[in-house]
């Protein structure tokens, strides 16, 4: 397979974001990613969404961003013939990816110290909630919960308000990103070592790497950071967002020179405000210098300037002006749709069964001399069963009973669950 990491082999044993999304890393970067799933499958293959509306015959929009590009492989690893397809890819395998529990991977034969020594050449990363020591190692978690653990919804919100969760999965896909890293990193110590080694981290661990700027101003004042609505809380200057007079929004961040400073008042018919000088240098302007006495007045006197002003205006005056740093806060639409995101292949489109023509977040690393593969799609459930068993040296009719129990598991759950026959 191409890629900069073609020739790896991946075991994932992972469900939902944290596992399955350190699992697409390596897809996108050329591995063979063998997604070993239960009968009934990774649950987020029928998670449907806000009001259920995609559409019906589509799979689930979660499992189509974490899992493209992977082979699946469904069984029961509580039987024999399960659990030995697992210790037989598990040989095979350069990393193996699990999210699961510690307890319910020893309840499948799979305790991670175990295999250290079964299978030496492999990098295991082991991901969970809250880290891999302590009296709540093993605590269940969702993504908010580390959010809220590890401080990232306290930051965000308006003050005097009740903190709010954000709007996207952070935590996991922070949490994702050091699996990631740390399992290549790995792989790097086994060429110099010989051997493979556990890789941990969690979704706590990976939201306190977002947050590393502000713990650490907290850590060395001894004061926690408060909410600050639509303003950095560690940045006392106009940073911030604010609404055009058409009821848009727009991220300002600095003027780098005094000279787009003064053309952004002159521009707004307010050049009095030149006169402040709390505001009349870079630094002071980007809060690394100065006091924040005057942080009222220069907000309030930036609400009302850019409110003055439609976006269409603003756009056409900033796009004049290249010292000032500033973005048009953009919904999901646009994104979808932004040029940047396009031209740099971080959006790429894929045929979608029963969506058709849809665009997907394609691989974010541009390689010059080994470049990604192209994004293919997830795979159906159980797809590769037949073949890498055969692959692996069982029999066809040792893969016909696997693939039989699981079929059987599966239309029990589903009855069990929707009533289905």
């Amino acid at each position: 397979m191409s890629g900069p990491l073609g020739g790896i082999r991946v075991v994932e044993l992972a469900m939902s974001i944290q596992g399955p999304a350190a699992g697409l890393y390596f897809a996108n970067m050329g591995a063979d990613v063998i997604k070993v799933e239960p009968p009934f499958g990774d649950a987020s293959r029928y998670h449907r969404g806000v009001n259920n509306t995609l559409p019906e015959n589509a799979p689930g929009s979660q499992f189509l961003a974490m899992n493209k590009g992977k082979r699946s492989v469904a069984l029961d690893a509580h039987t024999n013939l399960g659990a030995e397809v697992i210790r037989r890819l598990l040989a095979s395998a350069d990393v193996f990816l699990t999210n699961y529990r510690s307890a319910a991977l020893t309840r499948m034969g799979l305790d991670v110290n175990e295999l250290l020594s079964k299978y030496p050449q492999l990098v295991i990363g082991h991901a969970n909630g809250f880290g891999p020591r302590g009296e709540e190692a093993d605590k269940a978690m969702l993504d908010g919960a580390a959010q809220a653990r590890g401080g990232l919804i306290s930051m965000t919100g308006f003050p005097g308000e009740i903190p709010i969760v954000t709007g996207v999965t952070v935590a996991d896909h922070a949490g994702a990103m050091q699996l990631a890293l740390g399992c290549v990193t790995g792989l790097v110590a086994r060429g110099a070592t010989g051997k493979g080694q556990l890789v941990q981290t969690s979704s706590l661990g990976g939201q306190l790497w977002l947050q590393m700027w502000e713990l650490q101003h907290s850590a060395m004042t001894g004061v926690s950071l408060s909410r600050e609505g639509r303003h950095h809380p560690n940045i006392k200057a106009p940073y911030g967002v604010y609404a055009t007079s058409d009821d848009q929004a727009v991220l300002f961040v600095t003027a780098q020179n005094d000279e787009a400073w003064s053309s952004f008042w002159i521009y707004m018919d307010k050049p009095e405000v030149l006169l402040i000088d709390e505001w009349d240098t870079p630094g002071k302007r980007i809060g690394m210098a100065g006091s924040d006495q005057q942080l009222p007045e220069i907000r309030a006197l930036m609400c009302e300037a850019i409110g003055s002003k439609t976006m269409a205006e603003l756009d056409s005056f900033f796009r004049s002006e290249p010292e000032i740093i500033w973005e048009r806060v953009r919904d999901y639409g646009d994104v979808l749709n932004d040029p940047q995101n396009i031209d740099n292949g971080y959006l790429v489109n894929i045929e979608v069964p029963g969506a058709g023509s849809v665009k997907t977040v394609g691989p974010l690393i541009d390689f010059g001399d080994t470049p990604a593969p192209d994004v293919r799609l997830p795979p159906e459930l159980s797809a590769d069963t037949l073949d890498l068993m055969q692959e692996l040296g069982f029999t066809a009719e040792e893969a016909s009973s696997l693939m039989d129990h699981s079929e059987a598991v599966r239309a029990e759950l589903f009855a069990a669950m929707w009533g289905e026959d």
